[in-house]
Formats: C-alpha cells, structure tokens, sequence
C-alpha cells in the first residue's frame, strides 16, 4: 500500500477511458452536494452500499476528489492483480474470515491510512462491510472509527478528520440506461469524539461515531428500516410517485425521486409501527401483486398509464419510424457485444449485484477492440479512413438509440396488451387491478 494515494499514468489513463464507459451505461447521473467536500482536509467518505464495483465508480466520478478504497482483502489474492488494484488507488484491509493471522496487516493498512489522511488525502470505505443489493443499509462496522482513533493518538489528537456521508441511489441495479444519483452529506468532525474517546474509552467514543455516520448516511439514501417487509416498499415507490410528487410540490424528474421514496418509506414506516397489523395484512398482497404483474409480463408504468389510445399508438410508432435508420444501424453494429456483455455469465454468477460489474468489465474491454474492428471493416468498403472512423463512432449513439427505441416499442405492446386483456375480461388482470386497488388506498392513507 506504499504511496497509493499518488496519481499514476495508469490511473489517468484508466478513469478516463472508465468514465466514459460509466456514463455510457447510465441515462441520468445526479449529483447533489459538492459543497459539503472540504478542500485542503484530510476526509474518509463513508457511502451506503448496494451494488459491488459500480459504488466506488458513482463516489470517484460524482466529484472531482481521488479517494483510496480500502476494499475487501480476498481479491488481492495474486500479485499482479494486487498491483492493478494499488495502481488505480485500491487497497486491502482484512476481515476475520480472511483468517485471524491476516489481521495483523491491518496494522499496516491502517499506518498507511493514517499517512494518507495527514497529507490532506482523502480515504473511501463502505462502513457496511459488504453491499446489501436493496434499498435498505446494514449496520455499520468499526473501520472508520478505528482508522480515525489510531490517527488521533499517532498525532496527539490534533488530527481533524472530516467523513463525509455519501448515498448512493439506483434506479435498478444491473439494467443498462439506469439513473444513479450521488448525494454528499454535510462532514462529520472527528474531534467531537475524542473527549468520549479519551474518558470513556474506544468503544463508546466508536459506537457514537458509528450511529452519527449512520443516521448522516441514511439521510441521503432511502433506507427500507425492515427488510421482512421490504416489497410492501417497493411496490409504492413507482405506484405513488404521480400522487407523492404532487403532494410535496416537485416534478416528476429522477432527481427527486429519492426525495419521493423517503417520504413515502417514513408514511409507510410510520403507519406500521402505529399498527403493526398493517404489514401482515398487506405484505402478502404485495408480493403477489408483483408475481400477477410477472405472470402478465406487465410492469408499473403500463399500469399507471393505463390503456393506449389510438392517436397516441400512432403517434408513438411515428416516433419509432423516425429513429428506425439508427435503430437498426446500433442493432446491427452492437447488438451481440450488447448481449455478450450482459448475459452469458448471469447464471454462473449468483449474487445479482455483481453482474453490473461484469457487464462493467466486460464492455471495457469489448467495446474499444470491436470499434477498432468495426473501423478497419468499415474502411475496407468506403476506402476513406476519415469516414470509416465517424461512422464507426456512430455506432455508439445509434446503439443508445436502438436500446430506447426497443424499450418504447416494449412500452408500447405492453400497454396494448392492457387494452386487450382488459376487453377479453381476463380473470388474472382483473385479480391483478383489484390487488392493486387495495394497495393504492392503503398507500394513499398512509400519505394522507
């Protein structure tokens, strides 16, 4: 871990190429509260986790800080790949199943953390410990505050360090085009706790600290407190979003829909705790609720909307006709990197919140080789460099295009499906619009 706080060519060369790739693959990337960072600080970001290598990816390209990672031990296994990770500012740090003679590095790790926050660098670690995969945080481990303990005592307690809450938020968490926002919380000063420390002890002075990260933390994300009852929660948020934005005055933009989603998970919580009946009576109606809509291959939105109307399915299909030259052209040009990068290894990998990072990895090393590819076969037939390579840079935007072109289209048929299920009286719809009925009025009584 010597000096990896320092920029190195690799590391350049590699967040560059990667935040192109990364916002590539997202349609909205928000980013709230960059005023809260410090300058010229030593700071340890503290981000809620949910979804494996892309959260260190969402914390280093929503500002303009280089943190080092500490990341779990496990994967720093073989030297060459341990050097990498130190290249691109990742480090290790031991947990007890690595085995409890691996602690002992710790001391090293935390030595060189310590280095890292006097030289007003800044540090990242998931107090976690691990990435939970919904929309709902773990309790928190004792990494921070041991890191900001041991820099306290090497520099007399004159060490200020500041942690910064960081929420992460996903829209979904392995689909292409999907929306993360980044919100920084204001900075916790360590000193606070250095009296308790000093008085009381490590572990009093850690647990308050640890509850202050928590609570930061929670402020910036939407935290499901029970996950028991977690799909009662998550059926609300694309239910009510129309009729909570409404309420709070805000548009129905995807910046605000963390905001929506903490509103109605407070209401929600709120109700339940008043009457803890509520979730028994209603939990098992939203999961089936969420198993009819899997059934009819129907989403929320075609629920929402509702049936399509003649001019609007004509208007829509305009639409596609229009962008049908590109479409075609993404298709063609990317649609098998498309697949190779997302699918063939899903079933091999068993924990979903890391087939975002394998779909990460794969098309950033797809992606680049094929547009090479693609140029040389493209020059083959046009005999002019110049174009082959616009062309072949077209293809990026035109694969964009042809992804949305197909979700409209999807949209589309699903919400004609409505209209035909609707008119044949299908038992399972009707079973489906009256499960919902009763989940929008306990939602809407639980807002009101």
């Amino acid at each position: 871990m010597r000096n990896v706080e320092n920029r190195s060519l690799i590391y350049v060369i590699l967040k560059f190429c990667t935040s192109i790739v990364h916002r590539l693959t997202l349609k909205h990337f928000t980013v709230t509260g960059l005023e809260n960072i410090p300058k010229g600080q030593p700071i340890i970001f503290a981000p809620n986790h949910q979804n494996a290598l892309l959260d260190p990816f969402a914390v280093a390209f929503a500002g303009n800080s280089e943190p080092v990672f500490l990341a779990r031990a496990d994967i720093f296994k073989k030297k060459i790949i341990a050097r990498f990770l130190n290249a691109i500012k990742i480090a290790p740090v031991y947990r007890i199943r690595d085995g409890k003679q691996s602690l002992e590095k710790n001391k090293d790790v935390f030595a060189s953390s310590v280095r890292i926050l006097q030289n007003n660098h800044s540090l990242c670690l998931f107090p976690e410990g691990k990435h939970v995969g919904m929309k709902s945080m773990d309790p928190h481990k004792k990494a921070i505050p041991r890191i900001v303990f041991i820099a306290a005592e090497l520099t007399n307690f004159e060490l200020d360090i500041n942690i910064v809450p960081v929420g992460i938020n996903y829209s979904h968490y392995y689909k292409f085009r999907r929306n993360v926002t980044v919100n920084f919380g204001k900075p916790i000063k360590t000193k606070q706790y250095y009296k308790t420390y000093k008085a009381e002890g490590e572990t009093k002075a850690a647990n308050a600290m640890r509850n202050d990260i928590f609570d930061a933390v929670r402020g910036l994300v939407v935290h499901v407190p029970n996950k028991e009852h977690y799909s009662l929660y998550e059926q609300s948020f694309e239910m009510m979003r129309p009729e909570v934005s409404q309420k709070l005055g805000i548009k129905r933009m995807y910046k605000h829909f963390v905001d929506i989603e903490r509103f109605l998970t407070s209401k929600i919580d709120s109700a339940i705790n008043k009457k803890p009946e509520l979730a028994t009576n209603y939990i098992d109606k939203a999961i089936k609720y969420q198993k009819l809509k899997d059934r009819l291959n129907l989403r929320e939105r075609d629920l929402l909307k509702g049936p399509i109307g003649f001019f609007e399915t004509i208007k829509v299909f305009f639409i596609i006709l229009l962008l049908l030259p590109f479409g075609i052209y993404g298709a063609i040009a990317n649609g098998w990197a498309y697949y190779v990068t997302r699918y063939p290894y899903r079933k091999a990998v068993k924990d979903k919140q890391f087939w975002s990072t394998f779909s990460f990895g794969l098309s950033f090393a797809v992606y680049p080789i094929w547009l090479i590819e693609l140029t040389f076969i493209l020059a083959a037939f046009v005999h002019n460099w110049l174009i082959a390579i616009a062309v072949s840079l077209l293809s990026i935007p035109s694969g964009i295009i042809a992804w949305e072109t197909g979700q409209l289209f999807m949209r589309t048929l699903h919400r004609i499906r409505v209209n035909v299920l609707k008119k044949r009286k299908n038992k399972v719809f009707f079973e489906l619009a009256d499960l919902r009925n009763e989940l929008y009025n306990f939602y809407k009584n639980c807002i009101d």
